[in-house]
């Protein structure tokens, strides 16, 4: 019964223009580069000790060091700490224990301001599902 369904015309046509308008939706526009690249993700740290000088410079280049680390930047005359960093090679609790700094403290957001409906997790699937299925990017030349 089921097979009768699938080989009538009809529905064949119907999955082919579905399949043809989800490629054509995926390339639409050109992947950007951004796609290609490994995810990183930033860290502010606090640094209550921290002054200008050798040991800012000292805790800079420890920063640096670690794997995974992209860039750092260091604010002695405001005792901040920014790093950039690939969470696939190190994770935030681990460059926070490695340095022995806390976390910058970061205000909750307001309940009752306006929010995306739609959760974050979902809007990067989708993302990834239009590269995945992007026909421009066999073209793209690195």
């Amino acid at each position: 019964m089921k097979l009768r369904l699938l080989l009538r015309p009809r529905a064949w046509k119907v999955g082919v223009l579905a399949v043809l308008a989800l490629l054509v939706w995926s390339s639409w526009t050109e992947p950007s580069l951004h796609e290609y690249a490994p995810t990183t993700e930033f860290i502010t740290l606090s640094a209550p000790s921290l002054h200008p000088g050798p040991a800012a410079q000292q805790l800079q280049a420890r920063a640096q060091a670690l794997p995974g680390v992209t860039a750092c930047a260091l604010r002695p005359d405001k005792q901040l700490l920014t790093l950039a960093y690939h969470p696939d090679e190190v994770t935030a609790d681990e460059v926070r224990r490695r340095l022995g700094l806390r976390p910058l403290a970061v205000a909750a957001p307001d309940p009752s301001e306006r929010q995306c409906p739609v959760p974050a997790g979902y809007v990067l699937a989708l993302e990834r599902v239009r590269f995945a299925l992007n026909l421009r990017r066999l073209f793209v030349s690195l």
